[in-house]
């Protein structure tokens, strides 16, 4: 296991935790297969790492999206500075699949998933993700009280 959910940081919003949590299991299941690969590489292998990398990828992309309609919703003030992270992530996310898939070098996906990935990804939750989901929850919890 690369990243233990149980040492995941915790926001204010659910969906967003559980969407966190849901790209751990994404995430971990592609170290697997790196390791796997590492070990004994075979076409299929190699199949099952660019089929993972694929979902991994779309789970992340729906994920991104769906945190910014709701900060678009609700007027996040904050709200290109956090879409400017979600598309440079992205893009990396691109760029290390089109160098993996031109080099075949496991490397490229292990390096990035040890070095790179966790920090990045406890790191954006910890600052963008907790001060996101704080405003959003104060935002929603004032209108919901104002309704009555």
């Amino acid at each position: 296991m690369l990243i233990d959910k149980r040492k995941l940081p915790m926001v204010e919003i659910n969906f967003m935790n559980t969407i966190h949590e849901e790209d751990i299991d994404i995430i971990n299941e592609m170290f697997k297969l790196i390791l796997m690969y590492e070990n004994t590489p075979t076409q299929i292998s190699r199949q099952n790492i660019d089929v993972q990398y694929q979902k991994w990828f779309h789970h992340t992309v729906e994920h991104f999206q769906r945190e910014e309609i709701k900060m678009k919703e609700l007027n996040f003030p904050s709200y290109e500075i956090h879409k400017q992270e979600h598309d440079h992530a992205l893009a990396q996310m691109d760029s290390i699949f089109r160098e993996w898939n031109n080099s075949k070098d496991i490397k490229v996906l292990k390096t990035y998933f040890i070095e790179v990935l966790p920090k990045w990804l406890v790191q954006h939750i910890e600052s963008m993700d907790a001060v996101t989901a704080f405003f959003l929850n104060t935002v929603e919890n004032s209108s919901s009280q104002g309704a009555y």
